[in-house]
């Protein structure tokens, strides 16, 4: 009953609500945007709501059992400044928000702020003293971010690529395959002294070392804001995943680093945020000295993306790939493309250039008479 009255917390929670509302409308102009651009979205579906809901789940569950067995807690103080900056960045900047900012943010607003609450004792046994927890539980929550970020970005990053058309570059128009995903993962946390108990005297307590926790669930922000316009997206998201991994590392080093001095650290936080945001910088400065570009050509039509559930999933094409020709006919724009369909109304068979520069032949059926419905995403022909 006790463990339903957490759950039940958690889910009354107006941030989580939030997020959600926040991610449907993210997702509702993503649709409403491919179908101007492409005549129809290239997936329909909200795949960013429903990969917040079951991802969130998942890595809630993993992560709560983590730290469970490690015994991580946080003060409340902590979580009041951490749920009210959450809130306002919801708001504010649906997606623009870093999450290690909010991390590292918070835990500087809580150290100072609880500077000020050191010389009342009376506050430690609520909570709400800043000293109530180690100053390594912070440095572990940024771990197991890095570590969570790391996971989601290499299994989702670039998988549900879909483009955006962007201003011309040198008079041809241009995509970019833009991630505004997040995540609100449910974490069981542990929070020191007797504010729950002393407002609600069912709520759920842990006795550990003969210390009192209250047992929490933390809705905890994970989010990725990126553009890709010169690779290919999985590829920067695998290699953005990998340097999660060496940030994680440098957390541990870190939260080594502060069981012998803990007075460090604000300034260990601060330098984990700013190789974090160095990572970022780092990404997406390699991607704007690439030479490639998303952009039309005159010799034949780009590949932009494959709709799900298509016949075009059976050929062997990746968005950035040039269809040179189709059916044996040159293209060099959509309706070209649709008119070459039709010769052969059952039937595709083209001639492609990938991102490499290598050529290849590629074929399969398609829907009889249904030559649009092939679920191949190219740039619309201009009006006018």
């Amino acid at each position: 009953m006790r463990t339903l009255l957490v759950v039940g917390s958690y889910l009354l929670q107006p941030l989580l609500w939030l997020a959600i509302l926040r991610m449907w409308l993210t997702s509702r102009a993503r649709i409403k945007r491919e179908r101007h651009d492409f005549s129809s979205a290239v997936y329909s579906d909200h795949f960013e709501l429903r990969h917040m809901l079951t991802q969130g789940l998942v890595l809630g569950v993993g992560l709560s059992v983590v730290n469970l067995l490690v015994g991580l807690s946080l003060p409340l103080f902590w979580i009041v400044i951490y749920e009210a900056l959450l809130t306002v960045s919801l708001v504010v900047l649906p997606t623009t928000v870093l999450p290690v900012t909010l991390i590292v943010v918070s835990t500087l607003l809580a150290n100072y702020g609880g500077a000020l609450w050191s010389d009342r004792p009376s506050l430690g046994a609520t909570g709400l003293n800043w000293h109530a927890v180690p100053a390594a539980s912070f440095l572990w929550l940024l771990v197991i971010v890095f570590l969570a970020l790391g996971h989601w970005v290499a299994h989702y990053g670039g998988r549900f690529a879909a483009p955006r058309i962007y201003a011309k570059q040198r008079g041809k128009r241009i995509a970019g395959y833009p991630w505004r995903e997040l995540l609100i993962i449910p974490m069981v946390t542990l929070v020191p002294g007797d504010w729950f108990t002393s407002q609600w005297s069912f709520w759920p307590v842990l006795t550990l070392h003969g210390q009192s926790f209250a047992i929490l669930i933390l809705p905890l922000l994970l989010g990725v804001r990126f553009t890709v316009f010169r690779q290919a997206p999985q590829v920067v998201y695998r290699n953005l995943a990998r340097k999660m991994l060496w940030l994680a590392a440098a957390a541990v080093v870190l939260m080594a680093w502060t069981f012998w001095r803990p007075q460090d650290l604000p300034v260990a936080m601060v330098a984990l945020l700013v190789c974090y945001g160095g990572c970022l910088w780092q990404a997406k400065r390699y991607d704007e000295h690439q030479p490639f570009w998303y952009s039309q050509v005159d010799d034949g039509v780009r590949v932009l993306a494959i709709r799900p559930g298509t016949p075009a999933n059976k050929l062997d094409l990746a968005p950035g790939d040039i269809i040179l020709e189709c059916n044996h006919q040159a293209v060099n724009s959509e309706t070209t493309f649709y008119e070459a369909l039709l010769i052969n109304p059952t039937y595709c068979h083209l001639r492609v250039r990938n991102m490499a520069g290598e050529l290849k032949v590629t074929e399969t059926a398609i829907y009889s008479g249904a030559p649009h419905e092939i679920g191949i995403v190219l740039f619309r022909d201009q009006e006018g």
